[in-house]
């Protein structure tokens, strides 16, 4: 890379700049943090599917009762 899109930051003050990472440990929890976040967001999106499924379906039985009668 030949330089950057920020004015007045250069490439010679950032290609030596200390950019501290949390110890291998903490990163690994954090995976599993986000694994499992991620795990549950999924398992809502599922649930959300499933209700509208079963609120169309009722709404249609609704309305076939509704015109039925």
């Amino acid at each position: 890379m030949a330089g950057v899109a920020i004015t007045r930051v250069t490439l010679a003050k950032i290609i030596n700049a200390t950019i501290p990472l949390p110890l291998l440990a903490e990163q690994q929890a954090i995976v599993e943090r986000v694994d499992r976040l991620l795990n549950h967001i999924n398992a809502l999106e599922q649930q959300v599917t499933e209700r509208k499924h079963h609120a169309e379906q009722l709404m249609q039985a609704v309305l076939k009762e509704a015109f039925a009668g």
